[in-house]
């Protein structure tokens, strides 16, 4: 795989509000004044206690939701001017999702599992799919176990058919929910380098969220997110956060 070399703004986030209206009528404000600008190559991590809103961020920045107010573009365009069809087509083609726990399907092997996404590609891609999962497989070093069902692979395993199948269709956009929140440290330590270079190589952003210090501070740029409120976080001060 080859890294391009231009510098594409992916995702621009401007005075982005999030809120939702509770049973009592009462409005929840979830994130507040939000800016952040994610480009292509990028290595970007946003950390934060559970609960401050780390999770609604990933949904508007993967194109799940979109903000109560505030401009949110997604290579260029307005996310509110999409529809909802359009925010899918545009977030299956250019975003990989990368979760802490694995989501694999059952009884389905891990290559079935890694061709998944394929069958929403068209053309080429989709002629191609078994080639390409085998493929991506290889690259995270599980092509010897691809016929292999998700409950005899280990959490690190399961957690790379997870990164195969995230990043099969090449997103340009990596988002990764607590990646390592289910592995050990030395597991999760090796998963973050893989998605890392795997990043590098295909110029594409990845941004972590987590609570995860040590994860943060594998990333060239770090965010603190507090109570809806977004901050820049020297990559040095990631070991004072408490998480």
């Amino acid at each position: 795989m080859e890294a391009t070399s231009t510098n594409e703004t992916l995702v621009s986030l401007r005075s982005v509000t999030r809120s939702v209206i509770l049973p009592d009528q009462q409005q929840l404000h979830i994130l507040r004044g939000i800016d952040l600008e994610v480009q292509s190559g990028d290595h970007t991590a946003i950390v934060g206690r559970s609960g401050c809103g780390k999770s609604t961020l990933l949904n508007l920045l993967g194109l799940l939701d979109v903000p109560t107010s505030g401009d949110l573009e997604f290579l260029g365009q307005p996310a509110d001017r999409l529809s909802s069809n359009a925010r899918a087509r545009l977030r299956g083609s250019t975003v990989g999702f990368v979760f802490q726990q694995f989501n694999l399907l059952p009884g389905r092997s891990a290559l079935d599992n890694v061709i998944t996404p394929l069958f929403y590609a068209h053309g080429r891609e989709f002629w191609r799919r078994r080639e390409l999962a085998m493929d991506m497989l290889d690259r995270v070093g599980l092509a010897e176990r691809a016929h292999t069902m998700p409950n005899m692979l280990s959490g690190g395993e399961q957690q790379r058919v997870a990164i195969a199948r995230a990043l099969v269709r090449r997103p340009r956009l990596i988002l990764a929910d607590e990646p390592t929140g289910a592995l050990d440290v030395e597991t999760g330590q090796a998963v973050m380098a893989l998605l890392d270079t795997v990043a590098t190589e295909t110029a594409a952003a990845l941004v972590t969220i987590t609570h995860d210090t040590n994860v943060a501070a594998l990333a060239r740029a770090c965010y603190r997110l507090d109570s809806g409120v977004l901050s820049p976080l020297a990559v040095a001060e990631t070991a004072g956060v408490s998480a």
